[in-house]
């Protein structure tokens, strides 16, 4: 491929020295079960660029998730995905580590890949999650996200290549720490965690239908396009920084004096209220255009209405969600989205938020 962002597995690491360590498997197979994750707010545009910036809040959800296997298998080690070989020979080099005995395998999959739930940062957090339970856990969930985030990859078209994505660190954390996180832009290099519990909090998830719902922005990128590779890069570069101008300053002052004293004192139910504030200056506002603007703002005020704790879409959509505080409460919701919106979201589902991945280890 001749666009210059691409490149093969195993080029371009960021290997830091303090991730380098002497570490072998001491296991025969590592298998990961990782929610998908729920992106809701991006707590400053003007740093969005490929790698890590920008900040923001996130959950995970269990109504979505990976299924991987990492093993000890000599006959056909690697991995069919590239940013998994690539993540694969990255932790290799950390470890020091010269067997080409590891096989990775995704046993099951988020379905909906391009709909807002994560399904590439799930993918590569489980890979290096797994393969550090695989070597008996020689680095900290903090190494984790700092090496997964710092070489934050997804696949291209051609299923060869790969490239730098988009990423804020807010999935990782999610799926790393459990709870409701955010990832504080304006500490140091937007490196800081903090995370609020979410015991007991429930999530309705859908599926926007991408064609019916395309506004005339992302149009002008095709019938039906996502939100990925050069189509996203193109957007954030243009219609996010257009937003950032209007709503930036108003937001920026809204997270300092209301959003980061609910999140720093653990109050889930104030920082999920607040969120319907931050739907009109952040990820909702950004995409309204990018999806049918009528149809964003009726779904918003529709799942308010009718008791939501919070609800928009995540991260470039058209995935929705809703919070409710019951599993009952959620179906209901999705009920209220079935009547109302049937026609723009499919493949309902009501499960947990919150929970971290989980890595079940054979000897």
């Amino acid at each position: 491929m001749t666009n210059e962002r691409y490149f093969q597995p195993g080029e371009n690491f960021t290997l830091h020295q303090q991730w380098q360590r002497e570490a072998k498997p001491q296991y025969q197979k590592a298998v990961v079960n990782v929610p998908g994750r729920l992106h809701f707010g991006v707590l400053d545009f003007s740093k969005m660029a490929p790698g890590l910036g920008g900040g923001g809040l996130g959950i995970s959800t269990n109504t979505v998730g990976h299924k991987i296997a990492i093993k000890i298998d000599k006959t056909q080690p690697g991995c069919k995905r590239p940013t998994g070989q690539h993540l694969l020979q990255l932790f290799k080099q950390a470890m020091n580590y010269q067997g080409d005995d590891i096989a990775i395998e995704l046993e099951d999959s988020i379905q909906h890949t391009h709909s807002g739930f994560g399904s590439n940062v799930s993918f590569n957090t489980a890979v290096i999650a797994g393969l550090n339970a695989l070597f008996g856990s020689p680095l900290s969930a903090q190494e984790i996200w700092d090496m997964v985030t710092l070489n934050y990859v997804e696949n291209t078209q051609d299923s060869e290549t790969i490239y730098f994505g988009l990423d804020t660190g807010v999935g990782e954390a999610c799926l790393l720490y459990g709870g409701l996180v955010w990832v504080d832009a304006t500490y140091g290099q937007g490196r800081y965690i903090g995370n609020v519990s979410s015991d007991n909090l429930w999530v309705l998830t859908a599926v926007g239908d991408r064609t019916k719902l395309t506004g005339e922005v992302l149009r002008e990128y095709g019938e039906g396009q996502a939100l990925s590779e050069d189509t996203e890069t193109a957007l954030v570069a243009s219609h996010f920084m257009r937003c950032e101008q209007q709503y930036g300053q108003d937001f920026r002052r809204f997270i300092k004096n209301e959003m980061s004293p609910a999140l720093y004192s653990n109050d889930i139910s104030k920082v999920l209220k607040l969120g319907w504030d931050m739907n009109n200056m952040s990820n909702m506002k950004v995409l309204e255009g990018i999806y049918k603007t009528d149809i964003l703002q009726n779904l918003n005020n529709t799942m308010k209405q009718h008791g939501a704790l919070y609800a928009g879409m995540s991260s470039a959509g058209p995935g929705f969600f809703a919070f409710a505080n019951s599993e009952a409460q959620a179906r209901e919701l999705g009920n209220v989205l079935e009547a109302e919106f049937g026609e723009y979201f499919y493949n309902q589902a009501v499960g947990r938020a919150g929970d971290k991945l989980t890595v079940d280890l054979l000897p």
